[in-house]
């Protein structure tokens, strides 16, 4: 029988994804009514087989919450809607979601990148708007099925309204069997996620490269260094400083980032990051392979675009964002990029710097 320690909650969760499927299942398991908004293959195969939560620990849970294609199929009140489609599809799922009315639904962001909120807050207003941040990989593995890498991490959620009293979605995420942290300022915990996840992502996705690799060699090594403390630097001009996310002490990382000695920081930082994404493509490695459309806007594209607006240059971010956009239109041959190094520092500007350290 499922833990009913708190109320259950009717939740509906936008994209069924690998994240929207780990939420969804988790909730769904602990006695919540979850709705999952789904393409529609998707949606067949969770209708068919349920939804499959494979566990580190061997646990395989599947579920049977409602899985639909269409918004019009809801007619009972919804007391959280969660956001996790992709960043590029963003726009669209709001204009979907503002075709119906939600009264008093809080609206939980759980994307990459450190927009997603704001564009719900400007559609729904801040007061009804949750940032989350979710720091356990997770991987879909086919649709309805979807697999947790690790169990270290857990969620983070602030209010984008400071009024906002998040405290009981703590206890109902917490009994729902996930690590939860409330934070009072979003745009410090976003960014923070941001430092991770530029770690090892678009280097991975241009040399075509493991994790471990790029942050074990001195010269791509001195690429993630720089393109890191140029993301600091932003925040840092944008008022924010680092905080601690479950599992990840970030300000200790960004210390070491900026201030640390390369021969110890690296294989310390390539045997952590092999942990946290295990044999698993970056996540810009994975859009490369699949012929996906790059979800820069959740990773590089901000640095910029923030950094431009505070008068920060960018260029290591800039430089990736050029070449990634290259090889996903074609305009470069992407095997003329695997193990080219070479190429990557003298686009990136590095390749001095890059050879003292090596």
């Amino acid at each position: 029988m499922p833990v009913r320690s708190v109320p259950a909650r009717q939740v509906l969760i936008f994209g069924a994804g690998a994240v929207g499927g780990y939420l969804g299942a988790m909730l769904s398991a602990f006695g919540h009514e979850v709705i999952l908004v789904g393409r529609p293959h998707v949606v067949k195969a969770i209708q068919r087989r349920g939804l499959t939560l494979l566990r580190p620990e061997g646990l395989e849970l599947t579920t049977r919450p409602r899985a639909i294609a269409d918004l019009d199929a809801i007619d009972s009140e919804i007391d959280a809607i969660f956001l996790t489609v992709k960043a590029h599809d963003t726009e669209a799922a709001i204009r979907d979601l503002q075709l119906k009315e939600w009264r008093s639904a809080l609206f939980f962001c759980w994307q990459n990148g450190v927009d997603g909120e704001t564009r719900l807050a400007a559609a729904f207003g801040a007061d009804r708007v949750v940032a989350g941040t979710l720091t356990q990989p997770v991987s879909l593995i086919a649709p309805g099925v979807v697999r947790l890498e690790r169990i270290r991490g857990g969620l983070g959620i602030a209010p984008m309204a400071p009024s906002r009293d998040l405290r009981e979605w703590k206890i109902i995420l917490d009994f729902a069997g996930f690590s939860t942290r409330l934070y009072q300022n979003p745009q410090a915990m976003k960014w923070s996620k941001l430092l991770l996840n530029l770690i090892a992502n678009a280097t991975c996705a241009i040399l075509n490269w493991p994790t471990e690799r790029v942050l074990q060699d001195p010269r791509t090594f001195a690429v993630e260094r720089a393109a890191f403390q140029e993301a600091l630097s932003v925040m840092h001009a944008l008022g924010l400083r680092p905080v601690s996310l479950p599992g990840y002490p970030v300000p200790l990382l960004a210390w070491a980032m900026r201030w640390g000695p390369a021969p110890l920081i690296r294989p310390i930082l390539a045997s952590i990051g092999s942990r946290a994404r295990g044999k698993r493509p970056s996540a810009l490695q994975q859009d490369l392979q699949r012929n996906a459309p790059l979800e820069l806007d959740a990773y590089c594209r901000p640095v910029v675009q923030y950094g431009t607006q505070v008068g920060v240059p960018t260029p290591v971010h800039a430089a990736l964002i050029t070449i990634l956009e290259n090889l996903a239109m074609g305009r470069d041959d992407r095997k003329a990029w695997h193990d080219n190094v070479t190429a990557l520092l003298e686009r990136t500007g590095l390749l001095a710097s890059a050879s003292r350290a090596a």
